[in-house]
């Protein structure tokens, strides 16, 4: 049987809005894949900002399915 995990919560870095951090953590994204040149700079780094967006996405779905 599976059990279902209870989701994570994003970290509370600021008190801003969902929406706000979202968009400050997809400008960040945007600016790590670019890098120098043609090399990534930080794999890892991008990892865990793909996981934070996705972390955040998952709390605005479920604060819009409680409405």
């Amino acid at each position: 049987m599976a059990v279902k995990k209870a989701v994570k919560e994003a970290k509370t870095v600021s008190k801003l809005p969902l929406d706000e951090q979202l968009k400050a953590k997809r400008e960040e994204l945007l600016i790590a894949q670019q890098g120098l040149g043609s090399t990534l700079q930080n794999p890892h780094h991008i990892k865990a900002l793909k996981k934070e967006i996705a972390r955040i996405l998952t709390q605005i779905n479920a604060t819009e399915g409680d409405k």
